[in-house]
C-alpha cells in the first residue's frame, strides 16, 4: 500500500528534477546564438502552458499506475551529488561546442562511414552535434543531463511509460523463468528501472557504444540478472524465438529506414510467440496533430539526420511488415508506446 507521504515524496522528486532540468534549458538558451528561421512549412504547435499541462498528465499517470501496485515508485537513479554536479557543470562547458556545429563553424564532425573500427557508418556522427556522437566516455557521461534539459526532466517518465504495458502482461507469470532484452540500451536508464521493479527478470542490454554500457553498468551495479553486451539491434546474437519481452527506448528514430526495419525483423525473430515488445520513441505524424509542427523543428534544430523519415512514416505499419502486430499505444508527453506482440 502506498500511502500519501508516498504520493507527496514522489511528487517533490518529480517537481525537483522538472525545476533542474528546466534551469539548465533556461540557461542553455541564454548560452546558444539563435538559429536561422527554418526556410520551409511547419505544421502547428502547442504553447508552453499546453505542454507543461501534458506533462503534468504524464506524471498523473504514473502515479496512478504506482498507486495500482503495478510497479514501485521510481528511485533516483544517477551518480553521487558531487558527480551529479560534475556532469551539470560538463554539460554546459560543452554548450559552445554544440553551439559552434549547430552553425556549422565547428570542423570536429564525426563522418559517416566506415572507420575500420567495426561500427555501422550510421552510427559514426555527432547526433544531436554533441561531441564525441555515441564513442567517448565523456559523451556518455553527460548523455543523460542533455536529453533530460531537452525533455525539461520528462525524459524518465517517459521511458517509464513502458513499465505499465509490462506489467499488464507479467500478471500471474514467474518473472524468474522469463528472460528480457534492451535494445538500443545506451546508458542504461530503462534496464535499470526494469530490473528495479521485477528483479527476478533475466534481463539483457545491447548496444554498439562500450563507453555507454560502461555508464550502464555503474549506474545498475553488480548483479547477475542484468547483462550488458556490445552488439547491433540489426544483427541480435539471440537464438529465434529465446526472449519473452524486448523493450527499447528512442532507438528508432536514430535508425536509417533499412536498418530500422531490419531490428524491427530480429525483434519480431527473436520473441517467443506470446511474448511481448515494447517501444518508447517520438511522436510521430498525426500522433497529435496539434503537435506536428514540433516534429518538423526537432531535426532543423538538432542533427536528427533520420528522424524526418521516422516521424512521417508508422511504425505500427513497419512493425506489421516485420512479422509483428500492434497490441496497444499511449501517447506519453513527447512520445508514444507502443506495444507489439508477434504476428501468428
Amino acid at each position: 500500500m502506498v500511502s500519501s507521504l508516498d504520493r507527496l515524496s514522489y511528487t517533490a522528486r518529480q517537481a525537483a528534477r522538472v525545476a533542474w532540468y528546466a534551469g539548465h534549458y533556461a540557461a542553455g538558451r541564454r548560452l546558444l546564438k539563435p538559429m536561422p528561421k527554418p526556410d520551409f512549412a511547419i505544421g502547428p504547435t502547442p504553447s508552453r502552458a499546453e505542454m507543461t499541462e501534458d506533462m503534468r498528465a504524464l506524471f498523473t499517470r504514473e502515479w496512478r499506475d504506482i498507486e495500482a501496485g503495478l510497479f514501485p515508485a521510481p528511485r533516483a537513479l544517477g551518480p553521487e551529488p558531487r558527480e551529479f554536479l560534475r556532469r551539470s557543470l560538463a554539460y554546459f562547458r560543452d554548450l559552445p561546442k554544440v553551439d559552434a556545429r549547430r552553425h556549422g563553424t565547428s570542423d570536429d564532425t564525426l563522418p559517416p562511414g566506415e572507420q575500420g573500427d567495426g561500427l555501422p557508418g550510421y552510427y559514426r556522427q555527432n547526433f544531436h552535434f554533441q561531441s564525441g556522437g555515441w564513442l567517448t566516455d565523456e559523451s556518455a557521461a553527460i548523455y543523460d543531463t542533455q536529453v533530460e534539459v531537452l525533455f525539461t526532466g520528462a525524459a524518465d517518465a517517459m521511458r517509464r511509460r513502458a513499465l505499465k504495458p509490462l506489467a499488464e502482461w507479467l500478471g500471474g507469470r514467474d518473472q524468474r523463468q522469463l528472460a528480457g532484452l534492451d535494445v538500443g540500451c545506451g546508458t542504461g536508464r530503462l534496464l535499470a528501472f526494469l530490473h528495479e521493479a521485477w528483479p527476478g527478470l533475466r534481463l539483457t542490454g545491447i548496444d554498439l557504444s562500450e563507453p555507454y554500457l560502461a555508464e550502464a553498468r555503474r549506474l545498475i551495479g553488480k548483479t547477475a540478472r542484468v547483462k550488458l553486451i556490445e552488439g547491433a539491434a540489426e544483427a541480435l546474437p539471440f537464438d529465434d524465438a529465446s526472449l519473452d519481452l524486448v523493450v527499447s527506448s528512442f532507438l528508432m528514430h536514430e535508425l536509417p529506414d533499412d536498418i530500422r526495419s531490419q531490428a524491427l525483423k530480429e525483434m519480431a525473430r527473436v520473441l517467443k510467440p506470446d511474448g511481448r515488445v515494447v517501444i518508447v520513441d517520438s511522436l510521430q505524424k498525426g500522433d497529435q496533430p496539434a503537435w506536428d509542427g514540433l516534429l518538423d523543428l526537432f531535426p532543423h534544430y538538432f542533427h536528427e539526420p533520420y528522424y524526418a523519415t521516422y516521424v512521417d512514416g508508422s511504425l505500427d505499419r513497419w512493425a506489421t511488415a516485420s512479422g509483428l502486430a500492434p497490441v496497444n499505444h499511449e501517447r506519453a508527453f513527447l512520445s508514444q508506446v507502443t506495444v507489439l506482440g508477434k504476428a501468428q
